[in-house]
């Protein structure tokens, strides 16, 4: 290990390593950020194993595998597991600091974290920060200097997105080229990779509203890896072996190329404040009266306070006021409302409301950054038989940027649905199929 960053990191958190080809016969090994049986795990003859990672998985399911590949760093599902049983961090800062440090060079400094929980992590304490600073000020030596040089000069523009190729080298590497290359004047957005063994690595920029990084990641990847991160960055990976499956004879460089030229063509824009959809020809849909939750801003913060929403959509920003509600839906999906509006769709009750989710929306202040999960100020509320909206299925890829939130938009994929009430129609929005099909019925028929 030479990399001056990890070589500081083992100094200075006390950290002991030792690298073995032969262990005496244990009770159990655990791997971590590996799986044990994998290709690039050793075995070792006659010992029980555990395995917490976040990769896909390689091997069987098991009672001691944990493996949660949503999430942007192992480090975020070992501080989990960690919180879970009460470890007090407190007391223990150093082991913190190592776990944000983990988060924080997995995801590209905290740009590209895929998962509600990488944000959880990020937004904890306590954390040693002269250790941070060190470690952050250590990551190049001048030989990857060298590197970045190289790859800025590759650069080629597809549309308005700039495309730069990379030698082998350290993710990071990729990250402090992406956030250069997104300087250049021409470039809305970009995309710098480079090979690893098993594939493509991606560290993805966007300067403007109508590319968020982590959907244009999650696209670039669909079906042959993964990726994520927030609307700015984001990262991703693409595997070799799937792309191979999927695509046979097709280079990953040639595929990366072609996903984005689909992408730059694959999408239409509406904007709720300027649009001419014609939702009155659609057909009506009334909302069935399945239980649903909503949540009173102002239970949460006081009137004023500056908020933001997260779900595993993604976070919405809004504002806490005795006027605005947070809808929670059936698999936790969660958006906010305007107090006068839920009034008329929905009849409230004070029963608890509890969604089968993966992910409870939390709200953050985003001042203080005090957080609060929004379950324990969930009721439920019924959807009035009168509540009817227009929508229609889409054929294309649609990107909706909403009344609430001008500079983030709500993705549609072809079969999900547009919508907008029936009192309002520029106020759009898209809905999921599946929750569609499960919450909506023909307005029409009896």
């Amino acid at each position: 290990m030479t990399k001056p960053n990890l070589v500081w990191m083992l100094k200075l958190l006390k950290i002991p390593l030792e690298h073995v080809c032969e262990l005496p016969r244990c009770g159990l090994i655990v791997t971590v950020d590996c799986q044990y049986g994998a290709g690039n795990v050793s075995k070792f003859e006659g010992c029980a194993f555990a395995v917490i990672d976040h990769h896909r998985p390689e091997i069987p399911e098991g009672p001691l595998v944990t493996i949660q590949p949503s999430l942007g760093s192992c480090s975020t599902l070992v501080w989990d597991l960690m919180r879970r049983e009460g470890f007090d961090f407190a007391s223990h800062p150093e082991v913190f600091t190592a776990l944000y440090y983990g988060l924080f060079t997995d995801t590209n400094s905290l740009s590209e974290m895929r998962h509600p929980l990488d944000r959880d992590l990020s937004e904890f304490m306590p954390v040693d920060w002269a250790v941070i600073k060190k470690l952050k000020n250590s990551m190049l030596s001048i030989e990857e200097l060298e590197v970045v040089a190289e790859t800025l000069s590759s650069s080629e523009a597809i549309g308005n997105m700039g495309l730069l190729k990379s030698c082998p080298c350290d993710p990071n590497l990729l990250g402090f080229s992406s956030d250069i290359a997104q300087q250049v004047e021409q470039f809305g957005s970009c995309v710098v990779y480079c090979r690893v063994p098993t594939g493509l690595k991606l560290s993805i920029r966007s300067a403007v509203r109508e590319v968020m990084a982590n959907e244009l990641a999650a696209f670039l990847t669909g079906g042959v890896g993964s990726g994520g991160g927030n609307i700015e960055k984001a990262g991703g990976y693409i595997n070799l072996e799937h792309l191979k499956k999927t695509y046979p004879g097709v280079t990953p460089d040639d595929f990366l190329r072609s996903r984005i030229e689909e992408y730059q063509n694959g999408f239409d824009l509406v904007y709720c404040d300027n649009h001419d959809i014609d939702f009155s020809s659609m057909r009506r849909f009334r909302k069935l009266p399945i239980p649903v939750g909503y949540a009173r801003t102002e239970d949460m913060f006081p009137e004023g306070t500056q908020i933001s929403i997260r779900t595993l959509e993604g976070d919405v920003d809004t504002v806490a006021s005795k006027d605005t509600y947070l809808m929670i839906g059936i698999r936790g999906e969660a958006y906010p409302i305007k107090k006068t509006r839920h009034e008329e769709s929905y009849d409230a009750t004070d029963a608890p409301f509890i969604p089968d989710a993966e992910y409870a929306p939390t709200v953050t202040d985003k001042v203080t950054g005090e957080k609060k999960s929004a379950l324990p100020f969930a009721r439920t509320c019924i959807p009035k038989g009168g509540k009817i909206i227009r929508a229609h299925e889409l054929s294309r890829n649609t990107k909706v940027f909403s009344n609430w939130d001008r500079e983030k938009y709500f993705y549609g994929r072809a079969g999900d649905y547009i919508a907008a009430p029936e009192a309002d129609f520029k106020d759009a929005y898209i809905i999921n199929r599946e929750i569609f099909d499960m919450t909506y019925c023909n307005a029409d028929e009896p």
